[in-house]
């Protein structure tokens, strides 16, 4: 999830949401672009649906976000390495057992970690919001 603020207001079903009003969009990560869509802004108390996307000032939608390719690269490595983890041991005591169950779940809690993905973006960062649904542009 990302906080945007509006710069200017804009009119959404003859509503006018005033510069300075917060919307909230969903992210996703796809090759170098932070993709990010507006299904809806809340303002005082309504909710009001819309089908916004993201454009960075270069023209092209979603953020650019330089390096995210080998950030995810290197997440999938580390994974792939916690994976191939193995404890070895020939002593099949309680003890012995109980210590390989530990080390299982620290695996998955540690994949899990490194799976997650964060990407910052600059307060002040400029963007355009363009409606989806808009067929004339």
């Amino acid at each position: 999830m990302i906080k945007l603020r509006l710069l200017d207001g804009v009119y959404i079903n003859g509503k006018l949401i005033p510069k300075g009003s917060f919307v909230y969009g969903t992210c996703a990560l796809n090759n170098e672009r932070l993709e990010i869509k507006i299904a809806s802004i809340r303002y005082l108390n309504n909710i009001l649906p819309v089908s916004l996307s993201v454009y960075d000032l270069d023209g092209m939608e979603g953020l650019y976000v330089p390096g995210s390719i080998g950030r995810d690269a290197a997440k999938n490595g580390v994974g792939d390495a916690v994976q191939s983890m193995q404890l070895l041991s020939m002593d099949q005591s309680v003890g012995a057992q109980a210590a390989s169950a530990g080390v299982e779940a620290a695996k998955g809690l540690f994949n899990h970690k490194v799976k997650q993905i964060k990407v910052k973006v600059k307060a002040g960062y400029q963007v355009l919001l363009k409606d989806s649904n808009d067929r004339d542009n």
